[in-house]
């Protein structure tokens, strides 16, 4: 996303981009992106700095981390970021530091419900499904 320092001296701005996940290389072998990032900024000046405040959206498939099975995740991410106009060139791209925020804001765990029984550690049945096997014998 790369807007104009001289258009955001003039007038705030809201821009909206859909960017697909794999021009960022965000899949992973436990996270696929099924849709593009959905984007909308809204830039504007305070004092000496450009302020974006954006808003991503991502719908992505995880793997749970106790059942092992796939959870699809709409999920939607808030940060701000500024930047010192005096040290921007001519536009403003934003994109790898969104790229980081949704990395960074990454959850260590995800969990299909709050409920999720996991796997037995014995017999690796999915407990949320069916019965632990090795307790009948």
């Amino acid at each position: 996303m790369k807007v104009s320092v001289e258009d955001l001296k003039r007038k705030e701005m809201t821009v909206s981009e859909d960017i697909p996940a794999a021009d960022w290389d965000m899949d992973s072998f436990d996270v696929k992106f099924l849709n593009d990032l959905h984007i909308v900024c809204k830039f504007f000046l305070a004092y000496k700095e450009v302020v974006a405040d954006a808003q991503v959206t991502v719908n992505r498939k995880i793997i749970c981390s106790r059942c092992l099975g796939e959870v699809c995740q709409i999920v939607k991410q808030n940060f701000i970021k500024s930047y010192e106009i005096d040290k921007l060139d001519k536009f403003l791209d934003i994109d790898k530091d969104i790229r980081e925020e949704i990395l960074l804001n990454f959850p260590l765990k995800v969990l299909c419900s709050s409920k999720c029984k996991g796997l037995c550690p014995g017999c690796g049945a999915n407990l949320n499904i069916e019965a632990c096997k090795c307790r009948d014998k």
